[in-house]
């Protein structure tokens, strides 16, 4: 018989303190789909620019090049990588072709915007004997990223603002910047199991099923999602994660319980 186990969330944040305790205790677990609060690309692009207070690995300066924040917005970006991937080599990393050659990498008319990325990426040496979180607050700012993902459009089962703020948390149990990018990057090679608990939100793991499911966060706030404008909407996605499960269901809710369960729960 399957014995699968599933933890779902209405969000990826829900899912990031699953990840952790994971994790710690040694048990594998694998995201499903685009599921998890270390795949998403706010938690990522930050991280590769905060590597970059340190040292400007090459893998960090294409996460940096890629990212969509300001200092690479003009950049020709799939030329520019592939041409630092082309001329790769034991003398030449991206941080020294960047530094060295930028006008054999880009055209004439990109090369202001690749000029004044590589002064970016320089000026974030400045933070490297700050603590960890108090640097990533600067790379944050610097970013202009909580300003970016502002005028976003708001997406329930990911909010990158509320991301930052998490990763930031995170970033203030840790005493160097060191310390703190040798713990995501544990915690992040951790999720790319394939095998073990499966953690979903509630939309990534639909049309799936599951021995036994852990439906998390079911309170007030979370489901009904406070942002959510469509009552039968948040409705069906409860069903849906309830339904997930083939033999057993377990839910879970911290506070005042969901609308969802007042014929389930009594409140004292």
């Amino acid at each position: 018989m399957d014995k699968s186990v599933a933890v779902l969330s209405r969000t990826n944040l829900g899912l990031r303190p699953f990840e952790s305790a994971l994790t710690e205790a040694g048990v594998s677990y694998h995201l499903v789909g685009k599921s998890g609060f270390w795949n998403q690309p706010e938690v990522k692009s930050v991280l590769a620019y905060l590597t970059c207070v340190v040292y400007p690995y090459d893998w960090a300066i294409a996460a940096a090049i890629r990212s969509p924040f300001h200092p690479s917005k003009f950049l020709p970006k799939t030329k520019l990588l592939a041409e630092l991937k082309e001329r790769h080599g034991p003398d030449f990393s991206y941080w020294k072709m960047l530094a060295e050659i930028p006008d054999s990498l880009v055209n004439a008319k990109n090369l202001p915007a690749l000029r004044d990325f590589v002064t970016f990426i320089h000026s974030l040496s400045r933070y490297r004997d700050l603590p960890p979180a108090q640097a990533l607050k600067s790379v944050i700012s610097s970013l202009k990223a909580v300003e970016y993902y502002h005028v976003e459009e708001d997406h329930i089962d990911n909010d990158p603002v509320q991301n930052l703020v998490e990763l930031t948390r995170l970033a203030s149990k840790h005493t160097t910047i060191k310390e703190f990018l040798d713990y995501c990057r544990r915690a992040s090679a951790a999720s790319k199991s394939k095998r073990g608990i499966a953690l979903s939100t509630v939309h990534s793991a639909k049309g799936m099923e599951f021995h036994t499911v852990y439906l998390t966060g079911c309170q007030e706030g979370m489901m009904p999602h406070a942002k959510a404008t469509d009552i039968q909407e948040e409705s069906a996605i409860f069903f849906v994660g309830c339904s997930r499960a083939e033999r057993e269901l377990y839910i879970t809710y911290s506070g005042q319980p969901s609308i969802f369960l007042k014929d389930m729960v009594k409140c004292q």
